[in-house]
């Protein structure tokens, strides 16, 4: 199982999770919040799922690409130069299970990746599955 595959599998786990809570516990219920309540929650819960399975995916992609790279954090930094104090890099070195969702914002990720996939082709390394 390749990583994309896992955390595809934990998000949709997850949303089945909340789901059969849902239904279960019955605080979705339609004749409760109404329908339309209903419906816009449980695709609100889908989006959290996919923005967890992407930001996931990608954060390891960037730790991937950078230890191949022989990158560690300090060289990410200096990658994004117009970052806010607050946001953090993914540290190559010290990688978390799960990207931390506040310390490292999604634009961030997008901007390493970016610049991390054509270094990466450039040193032939295989891409990330």
């Amino acid at each position: 199982m390749t990583h994309k595959q896992r955390w595809a599998a934990i998000s949709a786990l997850i949303y089945v999770v909340f789901v059969v809570a849902a239904i279960m516990i019955g605080f979705l219920d339609p004749s409760k919040i109404g329908l339309e309540w209903t419906i816009f929650w449980y695709f609100v819960v889908a989006a959290l799922c996919y923005y967890f399975y992407f930001k996931n995916v990608t954060y390891r992609e960037i730790v991937y690409y950078a230890k191949e790279l022989g990158l560690h954090k300090a060289d990410l930094e200096a990658l994004v130069p117009n970052r806010k104090e607050t946001q953090d890099v993914p540290d190559p070195d010290h990688p978390d299970f799960f990207s931390p969702f506040a310390k490292v914002p999604i634009n961030v990720v997008n901007v390493l990746s970016d610049k991390l996939i054509p270094l990466a082709k450039e040193q032939g390394i295989s891409l990330y599955k």
